[in-house]
């Protein structure tokens, strides 16, 4: 069986490739607070989980060392699929709705947890057990409290739970902006108290996030945040954002065309997606499986044709941009027509 926390090298040679594609699906990705992940002990991440895969892959290209992580565990029912999630450094972690066999399957995981935070790989586990696309917090499980008081017990050095707060400014839309922030570490004992932890944690990814408590206000607040903080233009402002449209729009044309395969096929799967969080997955799992393939295809036409080394590599940077381009130019004319918020 693969053990997560060994160097695998196909894994390290393909992070370089997936950071870039998870940085490339937003117009900003910011990282704050690296300096609060302590380097003297067994480290768990925990973030909030409102955005599927993308709070993974978030979380993943904010330190170029490699990560364990936790999924839910229905997912590794297919035995080469589960192979798969091992090589890419996942775990199952049962949850109530799986059932009580599946559930007491955790104690073998829970042990290879301890044993990937015994040979120094941090491992990530979203406590709230599922997402949801709120600005807001679901109930923390007890699993990350089980798992930080046994490594606590078992290992000779210090163990650690960091706070993780992610911040989206659309769950929906491609390309825009994202914000991941460490906080202040909380240090586990074996008899730490499970409330007492949970309720710290709670707190602690609460500050770090854009965060309204999920009562009957939160629509309401939410609303308000989002007038609050709504870009204003001045008229000449507005007229600059309509030229600078119209002098895109030829680009813009070209992108639709040239990534046309990578959003024509996002758009369909997408369609057949009841939970639109995973719209951006999608897009981002079509863009790392297709920019490949197109590269690969204009390395073919180049020899064909016997094109100038500079104009298959300016075809190349061209391809390179296209779809970040195609999405980055879309939601700019989509604000073009929103209503500004007063």
């Amino acid at each position: 069986m693969t053990k997560i926390w060994k160097n695998n090298i196909g894994y390290t040679a393909m992070r370089w490739y997936v950071d870039w594609c998870t940085n490339a699906s937003y117009s900003s990705l910011t990282v704050k607070g690296k300096e609060n992940i302590p380097t003297d002990g067994a480290v768990i991440l925990a973030p909030n989980h409102c955005n599927t895969l993308m709070d993974a892959l978030v979380v993943l290209q904010a330190d170029r060392n490699p990560s364990g992580f936790g999924a839910r565990a229905d997912i590794f029912n297919k035995p080469k699929f589960a192979a798969i999630l091992r090589w890419l450094k996942i775990l199952p972690l049962a949850r109530a709705r799986d059932g009580r066999k599946a559930v007491e399957g955790n104690e073998e995981i829970f042990d290879e947890v301890v044993e990937c935070l015994e040979h120094n790989v941090p491992f990530c586990m979203f406590s709230e057990g599922t997402h949801r696309t709120k600005h807001s917090l679901l109930p923390l499980k007890k699993g990350i409290w089980r798992i930080a008081t046994r490594a606590a017990r078992r290992l000779d050095k210090p163990v650690y739970v960091v706070p993780v707060g992610i911040d989206y400014n659309d769950y929906f839309s491609y390309m825009k902006s994202a914000r991941v922030s460490f906080g202040k570490p909380i240090r586990v004992y074996e008899d730490t108290d499970q409330k007492e932890l949970l309720d710290t944690l709670h707190d602690r990814i609460a500050e770090l996030i854009t965060y309204f408590p999920d009562d009957e206000n939160y629509e309401h607040n939410w609303a308000e945040w989002q007038k609050a903080h709504a870009p204003h233009y001045s008229p000449l402002q507005k007229a600059g954002r309509i030229v600078l449209a119209l002098l895109s729009l030829p680009f813009f044309l070209i992108f639709t065309v040239m990534c046309s395969p990578m959003w024509i096929t996002a758009y369909i799967i997408g369609k057949k997606i009841k939970d639109k969080a995973w719209l951006n997955t999608v897009r981002l799992v079509t863009k790392f499986a297709f920019m490949p393939v197109l590269l690969l295809i204009l390395i073919v036409l180049a020899i064909i044709f016997k094109w100038q080394w500079y104009f298959a590599l300016s075809l190349g940077l061209l391809t390179l941009i296209a779809h970040s381009g195609f999405y980055y130019l879309q939601n700019f004319y989509r604000s073009l027509f929103q209503t500004e918020q007063k």
